[in-house]
């Protein structure tokens, strides 16, 4: 009798055993009244692991997963499982603790946010959970927007655009951008060109490192530096510093800049051009400058010249009469052009071996001096 009765107790503690597993409702750990299927009034612990090798293949036995490994590493998903086993709602956390990057892959032709990977960059993490889909559905789905995902592309607000796990500069700026510099250097390097207006280099300017297309809309260019006024064009000095300035010297007689040296008599030397007269001139910037030189020479027939090479004569006078003569006109002018500033040395020319009877007598001696008058 009793050995009937115990074995009738075993039979309904495994009846009752089955009615829990199968009974609808919530189920309250250190609460009276779960409002949740699962309601939990306290802590949760699961499977924490940390990882320094690579490959890893993450199993059902993983959690979260922290990786301190010395270089770039890669973690392999489970294949998902149709039917039975399906663990849908698996849920994965990779920590990224190193300077280096994760990839985390699915398995083929399975997807993470329809893409075959993400990428997990240094000290950042990503979550992701198993949506039950098999095949070459989205089998995972990414939740934390802390880490470089492969997801379409999306154009951000301030001209960047995020294509798969990389971020280029490049679409629409759809509000007012402001770079503040805050003294650091923002400099544009290598081949490349700058273009404003267009996107395609025009004809003409191959070397050009910037340009600006306006169109057939005057006004393309603006530079305020205090400089700027009506009529003025912009100037570069030696450096190629460039500010505004007018096309001409308006103090003209109180800007002449004399030569600079000693002078010497060029004309006892042979025949010929290239004497050294001992004298220069010293150009400040490119430009047309005009000279005034003159000086007294009596001799015979002969022609005697000053000049830079290169530019131009500043002096020269020709034979007329056989018999010794002042030579004529005295005081001349001429108008230069200087594409390079720099010193340039004053040489001297004649026709023949002749020595000028007299050189530099008369008063005034002899003089040259010269003034920038034209851009």
């Amino acid at each position: 009798m009793t050995k009937n009765f115990t074995k009738a107790w075993k039979i309904m503690g495994l009846f009752s055993s089955c009615i829990a597993f199968s009974q609808v409702g919530n189920v309250g750990i250190n609460t009276p009244n779960p409002g949740s299927t699962m309601d939990i009034n306290g802590s949760v612990a699961a499977n924490y692991g940390t990882v320094n090798t690579t490959p890893y293949n993450l199993t059902s036995t993983n959690f979260y997963v922290s990786y301190s490994g010395t270089s770039n590493a890669i973690f392999n998903l489970p294949a998902a499982i149709s039917g039975v086993g399906n663990f849908k709602g698996r849920m994965y956390t990779v920590k990224n603790n190193t300077n280096f990057t994760i990839t985390v892959n699915s398995t083929a032709p399975e997807t993470i946010n329809g893409n075959t990977s993400v990428s997990v960059p240094a000290n950042q993490s990503v979550q992701l959970i198993n949506t039950g889909l098999t095949g070459a559905n989205s089998t995972w789905e990414a939740l934390t927007s802390s880490t470089t995902i492969n997801t379409n592309n999306i154009t951000a607000s301030n001209g960047t655009t995020l294509s798969g796990d990389d971020v280029k500069l490049g679409g629409t700026l759809s509000q007012p951008t402001n770079i503040d510099t805050a003294g650091n250097i923002l400099s544009l390097n290598g081949a490349g060109k700058l273009l404003v207006g267009t996107n395609v280099p025009p004809a003409g300017a191959p070397n050009a490192k910037l340009i600006i297309d306006n169109g057939t809309t005057n006004g393309a260019l603006q530079i305020k530096d205090g400089t700027q006024q009506l009529g003025y064009v912009l100037t570069s000095d030696a450096n190629g510093l460039a500010t505004w300035s007018s096309t001409t010297t308006t103090a003209f007689a109180n800007n002449w800049t004399p030569y600079s040296g000693t002078l010497i008599n060029p004309f006892t030397g042979n025949q010929g051009g290239g004497l050294p007269t001992g004298i220069s001139v010293t150009i400040p910037v490119k430009g047309w400058y005009f000279f005034r030189c003159g000086i007294t020479i009596q001799s015979n027939c002969n022609d005697f010249g000053f000049y830079i090479s290169g530019i131009g004569d500043i002096w020269r006078t020709y034979c007329n009469v056989a018999d010794v003569q002042m030579m004529s006109p005295r005081d001349q002018n001429r108008v230069l052009y200087f594409s390079t500033p720099g010193t340039y040395p004053i040489l001297a020319v004649k026709t023949n071996a002749v020595v000028p009877t007299a050189f530099n007598m008369g008063n005034p001696s002899f003089y040259l001096d010269f003034v920038k008058f034209q851009n």
